[in-house]
């Protein structure tokens, strides 16, 4: 997001070291280990088209057989009736698409290259049609790079797609196709600010190539941090669910119970080439904004404010001599130069071990914030030029001071 935080959280789950295994043809995918875990976007490689799926599920298992990721439905969601599911894909199913994609081939002997054709397969992975025009939500990293896009209906209309705007701080992309009005289903988005863990999640998607695949479970967190977008930013915000989400998945619909979108399926953290029933998705809320942006012709910027923060803690508290009544907040360790928060002459100061020194932010526009998550999400909101008040303690005084918010600088780490 805008913000780095001094101090990382820790991991909520932990695995063996797992050796990284050698990359196999036909599977893309960014990884990054953390305890031993595969945090992996989930796009899927090359695998020769979404027909014969099978196939490709067995070849990327690395076996002839094709293995099945977790329980079934009604072991998942016991007091889910099997009916309301199969009822909500069938309303829901005719909005999500396919997504494939190829490049150009280099020379027409490129490992990969289809006889008689210039390009060749790299990728698939899913998207969601929201707007009668075609327009479609898909994930930024599955399109990456692509020269040409299909889209495959649910009765297996095979479309030319483009891109009309991309957000690589969000891995968010915006597709169009021309999609014939007798069949185009349009999804219905929900309202992601109202998700609570614990709701309903069900994904439908292609992972492995196996086209329009539905799977279910609970919305497990709201607001996680997890990894980095292919924007360089820190991903934050999302959502989180044990609906199984696998390699293919990606760029899909996250629906709610009442078969509303709430989220598009982004990543999964996994020791293993599947999913484990950790996957996350960008918030709906979130990719509105986007395509509020690229319909009106202007780039995807996101609001900076310039700041590395940690948690205040009360101990720190003291040190910083804060009132007895402040033991909550976020303290600025540094202050980016010349960047929005040093204009407006906030401070900021680390100790040499790293703790924050500098001044506390206790609210911004008079709402409290006390966790980082808190801070990002608000700020998510926001766009450059928006000015914001932020309520900070700096010593024994409190003070509020107005920010002009600045765009994300695309040299920022």
């Amino acid at each position: 997001m805008n913000i780095d935080e001094t101090h990382a959280s820790p991991q909520s789950w932990s695995a063996p070291t797992v050796p990284p295994e050698p990359p196999r043809e036909g599977f893309s995918r960014r990884s990054l280990f953390r305890g031993g875990a595969i945090a992996a976007l989930v796009a899927s490689g090359a695998v020769g088209g979404i027909a014969g799926s099978a196939v490709t599920a067995a070849r990327l298992a690395g076996g002839p057989g094709v293995a099945h990721a977790g329980p079934s439905l009604s072991a998942r969601l016991p007091a889910q009736s099997d009916t309301d599911i199969a009822a909500l894909y069938q309303a829901v199913s005719g909005a999500v698409v396919a997504v494939q994609t190829a490049t150009a081939a280099r020379q027409r002997t490129a490992p990969g290259a289809v006889p008689g054709t210039d390009v060749v397969p790299t990728g698939e992975g899913t998207g969601f049609i929201v707007a009668g025009d075609g327009t479609i939500f898909t994930n930024f990293h599955v399109v990456s790079g692509a020269d040409r896009l299909t889209v495959i209906l649910f009765d297996g209309t095979r479309l030319e797609a483009k891109v009309i705007g991309t957000d690589p701080g969000s891995d968010l992309a915006v597709l169009r196709a021309d999609i014939p009005t007798d069949r185009t289903g349009i999804a219905t988005l929900g309202d992601s600010d109202a998700v609570q863990p614990g709701q309903m999640a069900i994904a439908i998607g292609t992972p492995f190539g196996l086209d329009h695949t539905v799977t279910a479970g609970i919305i497990s967190a709201v607001g996680r941090e997890f990894g980095t977008t292919p924007g360089g930013r820190p991903a934050r915000g999302l959502i989180q669910t044990d609906a199984p989400i696998n390699p293919g998945n990606s760029g899909g619909p996250l629906f709610n119970a009442s078969g509303e979108v709430i989220g598009i399926t982004t990543s999964i953290e996994s020791p293993v080439r599947g999913s484990v029933g950790i996957g996350f998705a960008v918030p709906i809320n979130r990719a509105r904004m986007v395509l509020t942006q690229v319909r009106a012709g202007k780039p995807v910027e996101h609001a900076w404010l310039g700041v590395s923060i940690g948690t205040l803690t009360p101990d720190l508290a003291a040190t910083l001599g804060l009132p007895e009544e402040v033991r909550s907040g976020l303290a600025l360790s540094q202050v980016v130069p010349n960047g929005p928060a040093a204009k407006a002459g906030l401070r900021g100061s680390a100790a040499p071990d790293g703790t924050p020194r500098g001044d506390v932010i206790v609210a911004i526009d008079g709402r409290p914030v006390v966790r980082v998550a808190e801070l990002s999400a608000y700020l998510e909101q926001k766009n450059p030029g928006d000015i914001v008040t932020v309520a900070i303690w700096r010593g024994g005084d409190r003070k509020d001071v107005a920010v002009t918010l600045q765009a994300w600088p695309t040299s920022s780490s």
